[in-house]
């Protein structure tokens, strides 16, 4: 995560225009706006909408952020962490590799469908709206893919040393693959809220691994 929004925040606190600087808790702000950006997308909220959200002043958001494309930037890169923090869990569960990577896959499917369709994944949201030339975006869903990948690939590495899963199989390739199903699912139970129809894929996934 870019650690320069959040220590310029805890320095300046931000400021508004006139009278005293407004101070705020930045990880609650990037909570709300993650919120808000993952509710209605980036293009479609305003400023005002993030001020509002956050309870924070225009001037004392862009004290610290720069402008609503900076507040994005910041909000994602302490969504991914939070992603890939909770992804690297439940892969490190005492449990046999095939059921902790079962039990990651699903969670991705669950989470949506607990949202009653409302939103499909914030990461990928974010990645779906990116315009083309938006560098330091794709930076940032480039990096949080890899780093995703990077503990599936363990995962699968494990896995395969356990005999659990095939030996001649490309591990990078099925990290990548893995990669393919958690966003698809995401998008998926968003309108399928069988449990029982999302587990069948994650098994059908499994299954290709050996």
């Amino acid at each position: 995560m870019t650690t320069q929004p959040i220590t310029r925040a805890r320095r300046a606190q931000g400021a508004a225009p006139r009278g005293r600087p407004r101070e705020f808790d930045t990880v609650d702000v990037l909570d709300r706006a993650s919120q808000i950006f993952w509710r209605q997308g980036y293009h479609a909220t305003s400023i005002d909408d993030l001020c509002e959200a956050t309870g924070v002043l225009r001037g004392s958001l862009y004290g610290v952020f720069g402008d609503k494309h900076g507040l994005l930037l910041a909000a994602f890169d302490h969504y991914a962490d939070g992603v890939v923090a909770r992804l690297a869990e439940r892969l490190a569960a005492q449990l046999p590799t095939r059921e902790s990577l079962r039990d990651a896959l699903l969670h991705y499917a669950r989470v949506t469908n607990a949202m009653n369709g409302e939103r499909s994944c914030f990461i990928t949201n974010t990645t779906l709206e990116m315009q083309a030339g938006d560098a330091a975006l794709r930076e940032r869903v480039e990096s949080v893919q890899r780093r995703m990948t990077t503990l599936l690939t363990a995962a699968v590495i494990r896995g395969q040393a356990a005999g659990e899963f095939e030996s001649s199989l490309d591990e990078k390739a099925v990290g990548e693959f893995l990669l393919c199903v958690t966003q698809g699912l995401r998008v998926m139970s968003k309108v399928v809220d069988d449990d029982a129809r999302l587990e069948h894929i994650v098994d059908l996934a499994l299954r290709a691994l050996g």
